[in-house]
């Protein structure tokens, strides 16, 4: 990540060295003062081709045909340097790596992605899909690369390191999805991310079953298997057509999208303390309440009544259109957002 700026630092390292020498050797041999010294070394390298000093001594005419030689040499060398740099985009790279740190300092509950491979691939278009703010961090400079072009935020580094996990925002960040291709390299990040965020939501990748229980003791929320799911999907193709055309339909993989969104209430919501029939929710949004987390017991009710009170803390999880989600937030009124996203509340599943 930093090689270009090694480079570059190297090449001034290697003028002041040459500098350095030169003048002190015009000094020892010579018996110029210092500002003699740097003057006859500085037109030495650079061959501008002005008087002498004073006339040279024969070992300091040799010293001057060697600091011609390493002063031309390192010369050359360092316009190949500086060309490289510029014709090979690392200095339009280092100006896109600063602004794009700045974004990273600018973010708050957004989303961290560890590993952009085929499964950290789809989880990235899916938050793109639903406007969520994300960072991806990534060890290949060749993905890292390709994200910026997409102008997708991303860090270079390893994922289980903890420096890594900071850079990426791991303090202000609301949830972690790490799908590195290595069982033991996911454990290592949820460790260190747990670690950093104890309140992180970390959803990990297990490439075998027998990983499933470590990766959670490790600290993961949830861990997805995900050939698991893949031949359940194409089972399901088979043996119910019609329900997967159906989940299809309201993942919004269908002509027609609906979302299952995520509402956390809160005390400024104008639907607390009132009922779920009193709202006539489905009347005057399109929207559909599936479930309801009640705060005060903790329970997970599937199936809401009319009568059910909504309440501060309770998590609602709805299904209808975007326009439908839309109305439903407008009719819920929360002024101050729940969880953090950058919206009114809630997330989008």
């Amino acid at each position: 990540m930093f090689a270009e700026a090694r480079n570059l630092l190297f090449l001034v390292g290697l003028f002041v060295t040459i500098v350095l020498v030169g003048t002190i050797g015009y000094i020892l041999i010579e018996d110029m003062d210092l500002l003699e010294a740097l003057y006859q070394t500085v037109t030495t390298i650079t061959t501008v081709g002005f008087q002498e000093v004073q006339p040279l001594s024969e070992a300091g005419r040799v010293f001057t045909i060697g600091l011609i030689v390493f002063g031309v040499t390192a010369f050359f060398y360092g316009l190949g340097v500086v060309m490289d740099f510029i014709v090979g985009g690392q200095f339009t790279g280092m100006f896109r790596r600063r602004v794009m740190n700045r974004r990273i300092e600018r973010m708050s509950g957004h989303y961290i992605v560890c590993g952009y491979g085929r499964v950290g691939e789809n989880v990235v278009r899916e938050f793109q899909r639903h406007g969520a703010s994300f960072i991806v961090v990534d060890k290949d400079p060749a993905v890292v690369e390709s994200l910026y072009r997409e102008e997708v935020v991303v860090v270079e580094g390893d994922a289980a390191q903890d420096k890594v996990l900071l850079e990426a925002g791991i303090e202000q960040a609301r949830g972690l999805v790490t799908a590195l291709d290595s069982d033991a390299a996911n454990t290592f990040v949820v460790l260190s991310a747990r670690e950093l965020n104890p309140g992180l939501n970390i959803v990990a990748r297990a490439n075998i079953a027998d990983a499933v229980s470590k990766i959670r003791r490790a600290g993961a929320d949830q861990v997805i298997l995900p050939y698991d799911l893949s031949g359940r999907k194409m089972a399901n193709l088979l043996l119910q057509p019609l329900v997967s055309d159906y989940l299809d339909v309201v993942t919004g993989r269908g002509e027609i999208e609906f979302r299952l969104e995520e509402f956390s209430l809160n005390g400024t919501c104008e639907v607390v303390g009132r009922s779920i029939g009193e709202l006539h929710i489905r009347r005057n949004t399109g929207a559909n309440i599936l479930a309801v987390r009640h705060a005060r017991t903790g329970e997970l009710d599937t199936n809401p009544n009319s009568d059910s009170v909504l309440e501060d803390g309770d998590i609602l999880i709805a299904i209808g259109t975007p326009e439908d989600i839309g109305r439903m937030e407008e009719l819920f009124a929360c002024r101050i957002p729940a969880r953090g996203k950058e919206g009114l509340y809630g997330s989008s599943s």
